[in-house]
């Protein structure tokens, strides 16, 4: 607007047909390239008005570029684009306000979601069961002996520990299986269209991922770690807080039958 009103030169990058990645905000904006970033709907409208507000610019400004009249429709169409970057604002505000939700939903230290939302996100489970007719079943993960980590090569290490379960956990889990951490190193997962005979199957093989670590926990010391898991049928009509006891209570007999086990 500047160039226009007060016949400044342009910036020689606004007449690029790639502007949009050369102003301060897209150099920014291009950083959050992702898979996850770019199929989220708020981040591809923001995407969209930017380049459509640079687009604009540079139509304006090569006109006058080339000593061209601006046609008064062009330049009303500008200051119309403009006006929508109040609606870009209130996008910015919704990303805003869904980040803060996450990061408060959200164990700091591993990145598995908190209990905070636990038993809400499990009766939506619940309902679905009921609604559907699919299962849903949960596993309860303690580490075994997880003290003794602690204890030996201080907190630094034992978190070093459940950052590495936790990933270890992850990279079996499908998109849609829910990742909680429950306690200091106990964790509750929940399988949806799963049967609490196929969620035994998947715990043995968390169970044997989990053992196969090797996690540096120092310079020069790298150690292990076992988990006992505990099973349990997210039925329709049982209570599921009542599940939730029925997993834990599994996962304690395995505890006491040895642990490094599935019950």
């Amino acid at each position: 607007m500047r160039s226009l009103i007060a016949d400044t030169p342009a910036n020689s990058k606004d007449l690029r047909d790639d502007a949009h990645l050369k102003c301060q905000f897209g150099q920014w904006f291009a950083t959050l390239s992702g898979d996850k970033l770019n199929s989220h709907p708020l981040f591809a409208k923001i995407g969209d008005a930017h380049i459509k507000m640079h687009q604009g610019a540079k139509s304006l400004l090569s006109l006058k570029a080339s000593k061209q009249a601006v046609p008064v429709d062009l330049l009303d169409q500008f200051h119309h684009d403009l006006d929508d970057l109040d609606e870009l604002r209130e996008l910015f505000i919704a990303i805003s306000d869904e980040f803060y939700q996450l990061m408060h939903s959200r164990d700091p230290l591993t990145g598995a979601t908190n209990r905070i939302n636990l038993l809400a996100n499990l009766h939506k489970e619940q309902a679905l069961c009921k609604r559907k007719e699919q299962h849903c079943a949960l596993v309860m993960l303690d580490l075994d002996h997880f003290k003794a980590v602690n204890d030996q090569y201080g907190h630094a290490a034992g978190d070093k520990v459940l950052i590495a379960v936790v990933k270890c956990l992850q990279s079996h889990l499908r998109s849609y299986d829910q990742l909680y951490r429950y306690g200091g190193e106990e964790f509750l997962l929940c399988l949806t269209q799963t049967t609490v005979s196929e969620a035994r199957l998947f715990a043995e093989r968390l169970r044997q991922a989990i053992a196969a670590l090797n996690i540096a926990v120092a310079e020069d010391i790298t150690i292990s770690v076992t988990g006992s898991f505990g099973v349990a049928q997210l039925n329709a009509n049982t209570d599921v807080e009542t599940t939730i006891a029925e997993a834990d209570k599994a996962m304690y007999a395995a505890k006491a039958a040895g642990r490094n086990q599935v019950k």
